[in-house]
C-alpha cells in the first residue's frame, strides 16, 4: 500500500450492503497474482477523476490471510485468502449548476473484494462495463461466472424478472418489460419465449437451514452480480461472501442447474448457429442504469450511435457482418463487427473495413460502439445479441400444466347431461337412480357448499359451486367416444373451451348475485352440501358474502382425453419420435394454455378434466 495513502481502520464497523459481483479465477491464473492484479485495477479505476471535479482518498488497507481483521479475527479463521478495502470522497457537479457556484455533490464511496480460493467477490462503485473491459483486456485473469449458474443456482419464487426482447421489433409487441408477483414461474408463458432475462428478484430458500443468505435476492446473470437488499456489518458481509463462494463452486462442479424460467429465450453458446445479421438497434436513454453511467460517458455514447446510422450488411453463413456507418447524411466508413467468446458471454469486436473517408468521425464512432453494451444485433437465424449474451427466442411450447384425470366410474363419459327434453326437465333429472350423465358425476363429485345448475340458454356455465367463498365455474362437454384407445382430439375441446372463455365476464359476483335473484326457470337444479334446493336466496346470500379476496375459478369437464394416450403421446414427443396424438396434443396443449391466459386475465386459475 502506497505510504501517502492513509490506512482505512475501522473495518469491523462497516456496514456494506451486500451488492457484489462474483468473477472465478481463469484456470491458468494463479490466484493470489490475480488478485493483486485486481486490487491495481480497483486503485486506479478509483482514483481515475473522470468528470468528477476531485476524488480523494480517505483510506485504503490490503490483507493477506494471516492478517487480523480487529474486531473480527484472522482472515485464515474466516476462510478469506485476500482482502482489499477502500473508502473514496468523489465531488461532482450537479447537473444543474454552472461551475463559477462552486457547488458540488459529494459521495463517499465504498470498495471491498475478498478472495476465496478462486473466487472474488467485489462490492464496489466501479462499473459492470469498467469491469468487463478490464477482465478482457487481460483476459488469463478472471472469467464471470456461467450465467446458467446464476439463472439457476438460487432457487425461490420469483418475485419480479426484468426481460428484454429477442425477437424481431415490430409496434405490436414490447421490446422489454417488467413483470412481478407472487411467483412469476407461474405468470410466463409460451409468449414470453421471445424474451430473455436481464435479472430477476427471487425469494431464496437456501438449502441449509443455517445459511446466511436468504429471502429477497436480485440476480444479474449477464453482469455476475448479486444484490441482497440487507446492509449488514462486515462479519456477516464477510460471511455471505464465503457462503456465497462455496455455493457457485459446488453449482459449478456438478450438471448446471434447472432453469428456474425455462419459458424464456434460450441462451445461445455456439456462435456457429448464428448466422445472417440483419439489423441493429441502441439501447435507449432509460435502459442504461444510472449506477453504470455516474459520469455520463455511456449516454453521451448512446446518443452519438442514435444520431448515426448503421447499415447492416450480413454474412448467410456467419455472426460477423460489415456495418456502413453514415453521419448526418454522410458515409464516414465501413466497420467490421463480429461476436466473440469471452467466458460464458460475447463481446464484439469492432475493426475498420478499409480506409474510412472520415476517419476522425469513424473512430469516434467505433469506440462509442466499444465492445456491445449499447447495441441489440438481430440475426435471421432467429438469435438477438444484446447485454453480452446471445438468445434465440424458445419455441418450445410447453405443457399445459393444470390438467387433471378422474375415474367418472359408471357415468357415461359422452354423455352430458340427462336423456330428456326441456330446461326444467333437464333440471328436475340431474343426480335421479338413472342418471349416469356427466351433469350426475358433478352433482356427486362438488357435494360440499353450494352447487347450482345454470344449464341452458344464455347459461354462465353448466354449474357454479361455492364453498368457502371460492366460487368455481364448471363447463361440461361429452367425450366424442367411449373406445378405451381414443385418439387426443382438439376439435373434442374447441366448443367447450370458447364457451368458458366468451362468459368469463359473467362470472362477476354483482352480476351473479342479479341474475339468481330472479332465476331464469322456475325450479334450478341447486344442493346445499348434497341436499337438493328449491330456490336460491341462500346461494345469492352466500354470493353477496363473497369479498375480493376470494379466488373464482374455471373447470372444464371433457372426458375425450385419456391419461394413457396423453402419457404415451407426451412421452413420444420428449423423445423426439412424433406420433398422430404427440401432434394432436400439442395442439391441445396450445388451445388450453391460451384459455388458461383469458382466464388468469380474469380471474384466478383453470383445470381440465380428462379421463383415468
Amino acid at each position: 500500500m502506497d505510504s501517502e495513502v492513509p490506512r482505512l481502520d475501522g473495518l469491523a464497523e462497516l456496514t456494506p450492503t451486500f451488492s457484489v459481483f462474483v468473477l472465478r479465477c481463469h484456470p491458468d491464473a494463479n490466484p493470489k497474482a490475480a488478485f493483486r492484479s485486481l486490487v491495481n485495477f480497483l486503485r486506479t479505476t478509483l482514483e481515475s477523476r473522470g468528470r468528477a471535479q476531485s476524488v480523494r482518498c480517505l483510506g485504503e488497507v490490503v490483507l493477506a490471510e494471516s492478517d487480523q481483521i480487529e474486531g473480527i479475527g484472522s482472515l485464515l479463521e474466516l476462510g478469506i485468502d485476500g482482502l482489499y478495502a477502500s473508502a473514496r470522497e468523489r465531488r461532482t457537479m450537479p447537473s444543474w449548476s454552472v461551475e463559477h457556484r462552486q457547488v458540488f455533490d459529494i459521495a463517499n464511496q465504498l470498495t471491498v473484494a475478498v478472495r476465496c480460493g478462486a473466487f472474488v467477490v467485489i462490492h464496489t462503485p466501479v462499473s459492470d462495463e469498467a469491469l468487463r473491459k478490464w477482465s478482457q483486456k487481460f483476459n488469463k485473469l478472471y472469467r464471470y461466472l456461467p450465467s446458467a449458474i446464476l439463472r439457476g443456482a438460487l432457487q425461490g419464487d420469483g418475485k419480479t424478472v426484468w426481460l428484454r426482447g429477442v425477437h424481431r421489433r415490430r409496434v405490436t409487441k414490447a421490446d422489454s418489460k417488467t413483470l412481478g408477483g407472487l411467483r412469476i414461474q407461474e405468470v410466463l408463458d409460451d409468449e414470453d419465449g421471445s424474451f430473455a432475462l436481464s435479472a430477476a428478484a427471487i425469494d431464496y430458500v437456501p438449502l441449509d437451514g443455517s445459511a446466511i443468505v436468504r429471502g429477497r435476492l436480485t440476480v444479474s446473470p449477464a453482469k455476475s452480480h448479486l444484490y441482497w437488499k440487507f446492509r449488514v456489518d462486515l462479519p456477516t458481509f464477510l460471511a455471505a461472501a464465503t457462503e456465497t463462494v462455496d455455493l457457485f463452486e459446488k453449482s459449478l462442479a456438478v450438471e448446471p442447474p434447472e432453469e428456474q424460467f425455462w419459458q424464456l429465450a434460450v441462451p445461445e453458446t455456439d456462435l456457429a448457429n448464428v448466422y445472417g445479421a440483419y439489423d441493429v438497434t441502441i439501447a435507449e436513454p432509460d435502459e442504461l442504469p444510472d449506477a453504470a453511467d455516474s459520469d455520463g460517458e455511456l449516454t453521451e455514447r448512446a446518443e452519438l450511435l442514435r444520431n448515426s446510422f448503421l447499415e447492416v450488411r450480413g454474412h448467410s453463413k456467419s455472426p460477423a457482418f460489415t456495418a456502413v456507418v453514415s453521419r448526418e447524411g454522410a458515409e464516414v466508413g465501413s466497420l467490421s463487427i463480429k461476436p466473440v467468446a469471452r467466458g460464458d458471454g460475447f463481446d464484439l469486436d469492432v475493426r475498420f473495413a478499409g480506409t474510412p473517408s472520415n476517419d476522425a468521425m469513424a473512430r469516434q464512432i467505433r469506440d462509442a460502439i466499444g465492445n456491445g453494451e449499447l447495441l441489440r444485433i438481430y440475426y435471421e437465424s432467429g438469435h438477438t445479441f444484446d447485454e453480452h449474451q446471445i438468445n434465440l427466442q424458445n419455441q418450445t411450447a410447453p405443457p399445459f400444466v393444470n390438467l387433471d384425470f378422474v375415474d367418472f366410474g359408471a357415468h357415461q363419459v359422452n354423455q352430458e347431461k340427462p336423456s330428456v327434453r326441456g330446461d326444467q326437465a333437464i333440471h328436475d333429472a340431474i343426480g335421479l337412480i338413472n342418471d349416469h350423465s356427466l351433469f350426475a358425476w358433478v352433482k356427486a363429485t362438488y357435494a360440499t357448499g353450494w352447487l347450482v345448475c345454470d344449464d341452458g340458454a344464455g347459461e354462465v356455465a353448466d354449474f357454479l359451486h361455492l364453498v368457502d367463498g371460492t366460487l368455481t365455474a364448471i363447463h361440461v362437454k361429452g367425450a366424442q367416444s367411449t373406445s378405451s384407445t381414443r385418439n387426443v382430439a382438439v376439435t373434442a375441446y374447441q366448443e367447450v373451451v370458447a364457451q368458458a372463455v366468451k362468459n368469463l365476464r359473467l362470472l362477476d359476483n354483482e352480476a351473479l348475485v342479479e341474475r339468481f335473484t330472479t332465476p331464469r326457470i322456475a325450479r334450478p337444479a341447486a344442493w346445499l352440501d348434497g341436499i337438493r334446493h328449491t330456490e336460491l336466496s341462500g346461494f345469492v346470500t352466500a354470493l353477496r358474502a363473497r369479498t375480493t379476496l376470494d379466488k373464482t375459478q374455471v373447470v372444464i369437464v371433457q372426458p375425450h382425453l385419456l391419461r394413457h394416450v396423453h402419457d404415451a403421446a407426451r412421452k413420444a414427443a420428449e423423445q423426439g419420435k412424433p406420433t398422430r396424438d404427440s401432434r394432436s396434443l400439442a395442439l391441445l396443449d396450445g388451445l388450453l394454455r391460451s384459455a388458461r391466459r383469458a382466464v388468469i386475465s380474469h380471474w384466478d386459475d383453470l383445470t381440465v378434466i380428462g379421463s383415468e
